[in-house]
């Protein structure tokens, strides 16, 4: 494993499951090193995630980069604002 994921909240939602899901996989199988590269990829896979209750999985979670080898993933409002930190990722290398 690339990325080592630390969880930071309970996941409730079938959305949120399948966010967790995509990371999962990013963090075994992407190409990305460093944050910026797996911010740009995760941009680009988690618009396949389907719609639930009208809201776009890519509108509702975003990434900010703590450092140049860690990434957090938030979970946003309707209205664009941080609302729970849940995931924190960590590039630890091949492991």
């Amino acid at each position: 494993m690339n990325w080592k994921i630390t969880q930071n909240r309970e996941l409730k939602s079938q959305q949120e499951i399948k966010v967790s899901q995509l990371l999962k996989e990013m963090a075994e199988y992407s190409y990305a090193t460093y944050a910026e590269a797996f911010e740009n990829h995760f941009n680009l896979l988690i618009k396949d995630i389907p719609k639930t209750n009208n809201y776009s999985a890519d509108l509702l979670y975003k990434v900010t980069q703590r450092n140049l080898k860690s990434v957090e993933i938030w979970k946003m409002t309707v209205d664009g604002e941080f609302k729970h930190k849940m995931f924190t990722l960590d590039y630890v290398g091949n492991g």
